[in-house]
């Protein structure tokens, strides 16, 4: 990635992602081929006033040569210390930066069964954290740096050099760090959605019917006083943007009133192993059948994790016109992937999507229809012929979308 870029991505995760304060610590989670950025991370940060910055590297190779010879119950019983750093920045309210600098391939080989067992038990380790996180009781943030092997499988017709300066463009495009002011973009961005999430907060909608060729056909319900969300969030009192880039704005469905049928319109990639071709259907917001053209044994793993990741948890409005799809580019990644596209994700819904769900106990959150579970995991379903429209608690029915836009009303 061009020195300037990466220069201008790791001031905006810390000024506009993580919004680092004098005094506060900071995690920076990554692969190991990122730690280029991951100093300028740090040097950013403490030039903003950060006391401590702590980096913790991952190695995709040795975790796979653990899934080829551990065994299951090696791969879950794991020491405390494993997951305490991660949860000590949840329970004293750290910044964490997430890297992705990730090979999507990475565990292809690797039997996907000890993947999803040691993912379901990481989960539990972490559970402060997630808690903590998905409340925005804490300050974090994703941003993906360029990996060799990524920017092959995005573009396969180039050699390495060529692809890796594509995709540290396409990064820095996406996230709007190619520009002369990337901190001052990302506020007019959040501006916009902000005035989008506000028109479908008043609209009062009771539930949203989906409709496409690829044979989308579901009808989700939405709790009582949902609040849809995106790009700037609140962290007592501070602002932080959680993903970037982000083309979304999402709510909490009531995942006791979801029906129908939903087809994914992009592949999946999930701890280092491609899902295509998913289909899932529910009844009365349960998954009662779901299929794979490929990697089904993964997408089992997901919706096998516990109770709730047989519900879905987040839906999220993305137009077919978003900047992402406008790349006309398969990333590989959901980070970016699901800010081409409308999607849902399967298991645990932010909290904070319904009104005082964040103060609510499990029982009452379980009772408004915010769905709980140790996972979370984003699916694509937007296409072009998508519409959405909506029944309003008044009765009234509303075109939210139209060949996979906006409308106006809406926009």
């Amino acid at each position: 990635m061009e020195k300037r870029l990466m220069e201008n991505l790791a001031r905006a995760v810390v000024e506009s992602g993580v919004n680092v304060q004098k005094g506060e610590e900071v995690l920076v989670i990554t692969q190991v081929e990122a730690c280029e950025i991951a100093r300028e991370v740090a040097k950013r940060a403490y030039e903003r006033g950060a006391k401590h910055v702590y980096v913790q590297y991952i190695d995709e190779r040795i975790n796979a040569l653990s899934f080829d010879h551990q065994s299951v119950n090696d791969l879950t019983d794991k020491p405390d210390f494993y997951y305490s750093v991660k949860n000590y920045f949840a329970e004293h309210d750290g910044c964490v930066i997430n890297i992705i600098c990730a090979d999507p391939n990475a565990y292809e080989h690797c039997d996907a069964t000890k993947i999803a067992k040691a993912h379901h038990a990481d989960m539990a380790g972490l559970k402060p954290y997630y808690d903590r996180a998905m409340a925005n009781k804490i300050k974090w943030s994703i941003i993906a740096y360029p990996h060799p092997a990524w920017a092959k499988l995005m573009f396969p017709d180039l050699d390495e050099a060529a692809a890796m300066q594509k995709l540290g463009e396409y990064i820095a495009k996406t996230t709007r760090v190619d520009c002369a002011d990337p901190i001052g973009a990302w506020k007019e961005h959040a501006a916009n959605l902000k005035r989008r999430c506000e028109k479908l907060n008043a609209a009062n909608v009771k539930s949203f019917h989906y409709k496409n060729s690829l044979g989308t056909d579901l009808v989700v319900g939405m709790p009582e006083n949902y609040i849809f969300a995106g790009g700037v969030e609140d962290c007592r009192g501070m602002n932080f943007n959680a993903n970037m880039p982000t083309e979304e704005i999402f709510s909490a469905p009531d995942c006791n009133n979801i029906n129908g049928i939903v087809k994914a319109s992009m592949p999946l990639c999930h701890n280092g192993k491609i899902i295509d071709g998913i289909e899932i259907t529910l009844e009365k917001g349960r998954i009662t059948h779901y299929t794979a053209k490929t990697n089904v044994d993964v997408l089992k793993g997901i919706i096998d994790t516990d109770d709730g990741a047989k519900s879905f948890g987040e839906i999220a409005l993305v137009p077919y016109d978003s900047p992402i799809s406008s790349l006309h580019t398969l990333f590989y990644e959901t980070l970016f992937d699901e800010n081409a596209s409308c999607h849902f994700a399967i298991g645990r819904a932010y909290p904070t999507c319904v009104k005082g769900g964040d103060e609510m106990s499990e029982a009452e959150q379980k009772k408004a229809g915010i769905n709980n579970s140790a996972t979370h995991v984003d699916f694509m379903v937007g296409t072009k012929d998508l519409t959405i429209t909506a029944e309003t608690r008044d009765g009234k029915t509303l075109a939210v979308f139209e060949n996979g836009n906006f409308t106006k009303n809406f926009e």
